[in-house]
């Protein structure tokens, strides 16, 4: 297994240049010609997250923007596609820590009731759902702007500024395919906060 991780994390040094040479849209494009299950999305800003990952303990989206944020839902009866997917997510967070990116993403996995473990690396919070809502509630308003829902579950990408940029749909995406965006992410450069006149007129999503 640890031949494996070096392996990738020596194909992801590697394809760093290039990916820092196609951020945004051509990122986009690049993953989206290269992985069936990547989706683009317009960037928009995303659903407040109700969740906590312990006794008063909030998950604030807004506490982890300056990082990459990997977000997923296990909403209760979803059984195997998810369990698949988490396995999935593992994979790719295993090859990701195992490189410089490790303080640069930020996992979160949202369910319906409390874990009695931990996640398996300091950058990955197991939480679940609060404030009345529940896993498949949230799970469906991040997903609103896909254009494939019947493609569940989803994995919801979030740059830097706390903005959804994409979707990895099921659990038969490659991860490396996933390690390599999320390393284009970090290379693109942050969009710039919302001036006053953007917010009144609605430019910006």
């Amino acid at each position: 297994m640890r031949t494996i991780f070096r392996l990738i994390a020596a194909l992801l040094s590697a394809a760093t240049p290039a990916l820092a040479n196609h951020p945004g849209e051509n990122l986009d494009q690049v993953m989206a010609a290269t992985e069936a299950a990547f989706e683009p999305t317009p960037t928009r800003s995303v659903p407040v997250l109700n969740a906590r990952s312990g006794p008063g303990t909030a998950v604030a989206l807004d506490e982890l923007k300056g990082k990459i944020v990997v977000v997923s839902f296990v909403p209760r009866g979803c059984g195997a596609p998810c369990t698949a997917q988490q396995e999935q997510l593992g994979q790719a967070l295993g090859s990701l820590n195992a490189g410089p990116m490790r303080e640069m993403v930020e996992f979160v996995s949202v369910s319906d009731s409390p874990l009695a473990v931990t996640g398996p690396a300091d950058n990955w919070t197991y939480a679940w759902a609060g404030g009345g809502q529940t896993a498949q509630t949230l799970a469906a308003a991040f997903a609103a702007q896909s254009e494939r829902q019947d493609e569940t579950p989803m994995i919801h990408l979030l740059d830097r500024g706390g903005r959804q940029v994409g979707i990895f749909h099921g659990s038969e995406f490659l991860p490396l395919n996933l390690v390599l965006y999320l390393n284009g992410l970090t290379n693109a450069h942050p969009q710039p906060e919302p001036g006053v006149f953007e917010r009144l007129f609605g430019w910006l999503p």
